[in-house]
């Protein structure tokens, strides 16, 4: 009988080994808190591609904090909630610090040979980043170790691509080990930003297909089912890639996660979604309502509003926000019988400035945004909806983005 045996060394005899790298701990409680947030998966594979991106990423971002000034601090890109869906489909996750974008791709591998970059982020314009990191993550070790990074301009010039995979992969002769000489050519000499040639776009009955082929597809790797300029298409619009995600997850989520408006009709309500007077200060009401009154949607209407509000948390890191999202319906007949509102929350007086409201079709297809800007104590959209028809909307504040389903079935 033969028994192998794995070594693995110390903090202290990787630093050692690896002088110039970044090695960085995390706790046991730091694991089981990323294990705890993640969202759901349609497989096992995905589930873990996010939690070592999300691990990696929640170090790191912990890393540069500390050393960047308020004005350079290091922002998740584009947000945590797309990220997530991200990982559904393609491991790696991106850093902005100031104007300068970073691209994440952990590993477990501990042959560190070879760096291997999905083409997304490298040929897709709103993915690609001036620098990539490759990151060794040990979860058991409670480690994470960066042992190289290299510009894009580099990996373009250097990498071999592998169209089987969709993988750059890059030799550790052309990486270099020293974060800090990123940092220094950072400041002293920045590099031009990628150009990078668009993919296209999808027509909406394109889009519908894929997503729908794509999200039933049983493989794990559905960002090999389709050619890249259209898998690339679909990645790069926010609001397809989340309904991929959706779809892949089956449609048990997506029909408990979408909010029925023609139930709130019939006076059946979500416990999620509260009063407007449970969820709006005094002063809010007393504005609101006397809106309500000016545009006749008061009690003594033909066509009684109905409203229901919920509180949203744009999750980021430094700056803790919270906003009320009411959103008020009236029957099909009634012109512009849907209205989306944003209020800030507590004590708060204005919304703080830059927070979107956003509402998108079935397709995925964005509306013009209402955007709050300074001293504004709400922003809201008003449209048209009917029977049949399923939208979302979305209220978002730098990288946080949080996203609502509805529909009227």
């Amino acid at each position: 009988m033969s028994v192998t045996q794995k070594m693995s060394l110390t903090i202290d005899e990787l630093t050692i080994v690896y002088p110039d790298q970044l090695i960085l701990e995390f706790s046991p409680e730091e694991i089981e808190q990323v294990w705890q947030e993640l969202p759901k998966y349609s497989n096992d594979a995905a589930r873990w591609n996010a939690f070592l991106n999300h691990l990696c990423l929640n170090i790191m971002m912990k890393y540069l904090a500390e050393d960047e000034p308020p004005e350079t601090q290091p922002q998740i890109s584009p947000n945590l909630e797309t990220l997530n869906q991200i990982w559904e489909v393609v491991n790696g996750s991106a850093i902005t610090i100031g104007e300068t974008r970073i691209i994440l791709i952990p590993t477990e591998e501990i042959d560190t040979e070879t760096f291997a970059i999905p083409q997304e982020w490298v040929d897709l314009p709103t993915w690609v980043g001036d620098y990539y990191l490759a990151a060794l993550v040990e979860p058991e070790e409670e480690r994470m170790r960066i042992w190289g990074y290299t510009s894009y301009q580099n990996l373009k010039d250097e990498a071999n691509y592998d169209e089987f995979d969709r993988l750059y992969y890059l030799g550790q002769e052309f990486m270099t080990e020293d974060l800090n000489v990123m940092w220094v050519a950072r400041e002293v000499c920045p590099l031009p930003k990628p150009e990078v040639v668009a993919v296209g776009s999808l027509s909406g009955d394109e889009a519908t297909t894929l997503v729908r082929e794509l999200g039933r597809s049983p493989g794990y790797y559905p960002r090999l089912e389709v050619e890249f300029e259209k898998w690339g298409a679909l990645l790069e619009n926010q609001n397809l890639l989340r309904m991929l995600y959706e779809e892949r997850l089956g449609d048990e989520r997506k029909t408990s996660t979408s909010t029925n408006l023609l139930q709130w009709l019939d006076g059946i309500f979500e416990t999620a979604w509260q009063t407007v007077d449970e969820i709006l200060t005094p002063e809010q009401l007393f504005s609101y309502r006397s809106r309500s009154y000016r545009s006749r949607e008061n009690i003594f209407s033909p066509s009684v509003r109905i409203s229901r509000g919920k509180k949203i948390d744009l999750g980021m890191r430094l700056v803790e926000e919270s906003v009320a999202l009411v959103v008020s319906c009236l029957p099909e007949t009634e012109e512009d019988n849907i209205k989306i509102q944003v209020y800030p929350m507590g004590e708060k007086t204005y919304l703080p400035p830059g927070v979107k409201l956003i509402v998108m079709d079935e397709n995925g297809e964005e509306f013009e945004p209402a955007i709050s800007r300074d001293a504004d104590n709400f922003i809201q959209l008003q449209f048209s909806a009917e029977t049949g028809d399923k939208f979302s909307v979305a209220v978002a504040l730098e990288e946080a983005r949080i996203t609502e389903e509805f529909c009227l079935e």
